[in-house]
């Protein structure tokens, strides 16, 4: 039985992670609070409990109209507050007004003083060190509470949207920094799904009418999926629990239409079906030499490249290797398949040039990605991944979504173990960018306690011409929201320490 935390290694990598999602998506809420002129008493690191405050920054309060920077270590009288009457002294240091020293005075002095109200105020941020290494946080004066003379909770709309939006831009940002170093670092592979059986479980719908290894799903209720896996998954789940009738190839013919169920709900890691398929790993073509062979064979840019160069299957590794071999084989002809908009095509007959140099062994392709290319490679993956959440959240409503579709804080630090024991340092960055992508779409769901959520009320306030919803109805609607999500949060994390226990990969398999 595997152990929970099996690596010391691995627990200091998903620390480190996930801190760094979390802090840098609470960097945006206190840079943009910052720059907005909202006070931050606190940018933790870590959560709770505190170890220590490792520095205080400067702080600033306007009186008469006049920006005036407290000093770091001035020592501000604790009953100074927005609306304060005060009577204070500055001098000018570099250029800006510094305050020298304040004292608040009281209704009864008032009269005999010359005294100045305080318009707004910012005592400074504390920076601290917490216990938790999970992150970090910022705490905003007057979130909560719309009373705060100057407080997040009392500012307009226009300031409280981007301060709400900066955590989930923050983790935008790094995502795509993150996609567009990995494009140009690891070739373009790309996994092409086949409708090729490679295994069918015992007991499976597929064992009960007779599916082989080898066999090819060409139709399902007459409709063409052959090496379309997309569409035979998509139709699949789509006629779960109802009878759906399948062409199949075998030894190159077509047998008699097959009549099988899909199950609604089958046993983890098997299927509607309980079929395994045939997959194979390409090369995402970037460009396409005009008049090249690749070209007059029809390759196109955006298509992938799946290219056999031995009986064994193995798959190119870069250009580079797709160089060395048509050096090492001139004048051969190669099978190509292709694939594109995830469909694979027909086989197509190319001939490597008789001579082969360095101005042509590439056959006019180009599989990799540039640095000026890598940007809209990034977008385009940051796309796709985007695109698959409604999908995900129709599947998991009508009850059709993955075992693994959704894990907590567990099943990160399992499925980061993994990345790093299979894929090494790059993928991990690859994991990285994924999380961040996740956590800034997941921010932005309408639902209580995230940032989403949130915004949906500040939304509402400047519909109804800044009428706010009574903050006290608020704040309970956000705090079910969260009595909700630590809920699923907890349910979500007994599947984690089921799979942990078990030893069951939360991967799909290599």
């Amino acid at each position: 039985m595997n152990t929970i935390f099996s690596s010391a290694g691995n627990l200091i990598i998903f620390i480190l992670m996930l801190g760094l999602l979390v802090f840098v998506h609470e960097l945006g809420h206190f840079a943009v609070a910052k720059r907005l002129k909202i006070p931050v008493p606190e940018f933790g690191f870590g959560f709770p409990p505190r170890v220590l405050k490792f520095w205080q920054g400067a702080g600033w309060i306007e009186i008469q109209g006049k920006h005036i920077i407290i000093p770091r270590k001035f020592p501000l009288p604790q009953n100074l507050n927005v609306g304060s009457n005060v009577v204070y002294k500055t001098e000018m240091q570099k250029g800006r007004e510094v305050l020298t020293g304040i004292d608040v005075i009281d209704d009864e002095s008032k009269g005999l003083l010359l005294t100045s109200p305080v318009q707004n105020l910012d005592r400074g941020t504390e920076y601290t060190l917490n216990a938790i290494p999970l992150g970090g946080f910022v705490r905003l004066m007057g979130e909560e509470d719309p009373n705060v003379p100057g407080g997040f909770a009392t500012a307009k709309p226009s300031v409280r949207i981007p301060i709400l939006v900066a955590g989930v831009t923050m983790n935008f940002i790094l995502a795509f920094l993150i996609f567009c170093l990995t494009a140009v670092l690891t070739p373009p592979y790309v996994t092409m799904q086949t409708t090729s059986i490679a295994g069918v479980q015992p007991g499976s719908p597929a064992a009960a009418v007779d599916l082989r290894v080898n066999d090819v799903i060409a139709s399902v209720n007459g409709q063409d999926v052959k090496n379309n896996y997309p569409l035979l998954s998509q139709l699949l789940r789509k006629n779960a629990g109802q009878a759906v009738s399948l062409d199949v190839i075998r030894n190159g013919k077509t047998l008699d239409p097959v009549t099988v169920t899909p199950r609604a709900n089958p046993p983890r890691g098997e299927g509607p079906l309980g079929i395994a398929l045939n997959g194979w790993v390409g090369l995402r073509i970037s460009t396409v030499e005009p008049g090249s062979v690749a070209d007059k064979a029809g390759a196109r840019p955006g298509d992938v490249l799946v290219f056999l160069v031995d009986p064994k299957g193995r798959t190119l590794r870069d250009q580079n290797e797709f160089i060395q071999y048509t050096t090492a084989h001139p004048g051969w002809k190669i099978e190509w398949r292709l694939a594109r908009n995830n469909q694979l095509l027909d086989p197509i007959t190319v001939q490597i040039p008789e001579k082969v140099d360095a101005s042509n062994a590439t056959l006019g392709l180009q599989m990799q990605t540039s640095l000026l290319d890598a940007p809209k490679t990034a977008l385009d993956d940051m796309w796709t991944v985007i695109a698959s959440v409604p999908p995900m959240i129709g599947q998991v409503f009508s009850g059709n979504a993955p075992a693994n579709a959704f894990v907590g804080p567990l099943g990160i630090y399992q499925v980061t173990g993994e990345v790093a024991q299979r894929g090494g340092a790059i993928a991990l960055l690859q994991l990285l960018g994924l999380l961040s992508l996740n956590l800034a779409v997941v921010n932005l769901l309408p639902l209580p306690a995230l940032d989403g959520g949130r915004l949906v009320f500040v939304v509402l306030e400047w519909i109804r011409g800044g009428k706010r919803i009574d903050p006290q109805k608020e704040g309970m609607v956000h705090l079910i929201g969260l009595a909700v999500l630590v809920g699923l949060m907890i349910l979500i994390s007994v599947f984690d320490v089921q799979r942990l226990i078990s030893g069951q990969s939360i991967l799909p398999g290599p």
